[in-house]
């Protein structure tokens, strides 16, 4: 998996389709440190999250790139990592507000 989450800071948890969801932005990878993240971000992305397609098995949903478009999607959106209750990557998605 590229650019790999070490840390990252809870910024809520949510209930999608029954079971709850830990909202979370990335703060370490192995290519760079983000100490601070602003709540207005923090709520953006909790609030994408919420309306997003979540994998199956996905317990944590972490922001790994703040919104933004890219060469192979020219939409806005939040990088996210999915991770099942054990710290397993189950995949990365854009996601959308």
């Amino acid at each position: 998996m590229p650019n790999k989450v070490i840390s990252s800071t809870i910024i809520k948890t949510i209930s999608v389709h029954g079971k709850a969801l830990i909202v979370k932005y990335a703060t370490r990878t192995e290519t760079w440190y983000r100490p601070y993240l602003s709540t207005t971000v923090q709520s953006d992305f909790a609030s994408a999250v919420e309306k997003a397609d979540i994998p199956a098995g996905a317990t944590v949903a972490i922001m790994t790139e703040s919104e933004h478009p890219s060469q192979s999607d020219s939409a806005d959106h939040f990088t996210t990592v999915y991770d099942d209750s054990k710290g397993n990557h189950i995949k990365t998605k854009h996601v959308y507000r």
